[in-house]
């Protein structure tokens, strides 16, 4: 009698992230919210590049999956594959462990802050590059944080949080692109480029599809000013 293999059996390797997506899935089941687990992922991903610039030495301990690792207990009733896919070790700094546990016990406003932070990096990432495109990544940033509290109907708490982090006067009625381009970018660029990429990130939100990337999306619609330009035509004044 031929035994029925499990569907996990049959999968190659899988990245790391495809894994965690894959262990996820398995555990929560229907209360799967892939918005809030990507999120998360990314958190951690970042957290792991920064600790591994500075840290050499580590320990093994279990692969962190979304909120918390799987114990030995739920692994029991899983297939061999399965099982050995969640409990792969990866050297991690103790120092990233600790952080990992800590960011959980943030206030949501100390949360808020730090994430406008990472969007600040990332464009003192953007300026220090001399690579062609390196904006795709600051934009990618903007076009995350403003999509994440959007989607949670918090838009007025980000653009309230953006403009204090900047010292800037609060303006209610603001684009949140804008808002958050301008509470970023150190006073560094005119009011006409920030218009430009706010353009081209409110293009990119309404037609872009949830599975790809944002620096994809605009170098395959002909780059930024051609996304703002597509957005003027769409969608700007007069237009649906």
């Amino acid at each position: 009698m031929n035994e029925i293999s499990s569907p996990i059996r049959e999968l190659p390797l899988l990245s790391p992230r495809t894994a965690k997506y894959v262990a996820a899935l398995m555990r929560e089941g229907d209360n799967f919210d892939y918005y809030t687990w990507l999120q998360g992922v990314r958190e951690e991903e970042a957290h792991a590049k920064r600790a591994a610039a500075a840290f050499t030495s580590g320990e093994m301990i279990p692969a962190k999956i979304g909120n918390g690792s799987i114990t030995p207990g739920r692994q029991d009733s899983w297939p061999d594959s399965a099982r050995a896919l969640m409990t792969r070790a990866a050297p991690v700094a103790r120092a990233l462990w600790q952080s990992n546990h800590e960011t959980r016990n943030e206030t949501p406003k100390a949360r808020l802050k730090r994430r406008l932070e990472k969007v600040r990096d990332a464009w003192d990432d953007f300026q220090a590059s001399r690579a062609r495109g390196a904006v795709y990544g600051y934009l990618g940033s903007v076009f995350e944080i403003v999509t994440h509290h959007k989607g949670r109907r918090r838009t007025k708490k980000l653009l309230r949080h953006a403009f204090k982090f900047a010292n800037l006067p609060f303006d209610r009625n603001a684009d949140p692109f804008s808002a958050v381009i301008r509470s970023t970018c150190d006073d560094e660029i005119d009011n006409k480029t920030i218009s430009k990429w706010s353009r081209a990130l409110r293009y990119v939100a309404l037609c872009k599809a949830p599975s790809t990337q944002v620096k994809r999306f605009m170098k395959e619609a002909g780059g930024v000013n051609a996304c703002a330009d597509l957005y003027a035509r769409d969608y700007g004044r007069g237009r649906r």
